[in-house]
């Protein structure tokens, strides 16, 4: 008998990794000039002076 499969609406996990979601690791996978660029296209002040932990921060609390 075959399995029914049901849609759940859910991400797949290789969907969600692939867009930085929680099975890759989130924004610590990710390089700090990516993270910048992101920064500057939410205009993210004083981005040029700032770490990768403070970019990430940065884009989290926007």
């Amino acid at each position: 008998m075959a399995k029914a499969t049901a849609k759940s609406g859910k991400t797949s996990g290789r969907r969600m990794a692939a867009r930085g979601g929680a099975k890759s690791g989130g924004m610590e996978t990710r390089t700090k000039e990516d993270l910048y660029r992101e920064a500057q296209k939410a205009g993210i002040e004083g981005r040029s002076q700032m770490s990768k932990s403070q970019l990430i921060s940065a884009l989290r609390h926007r």
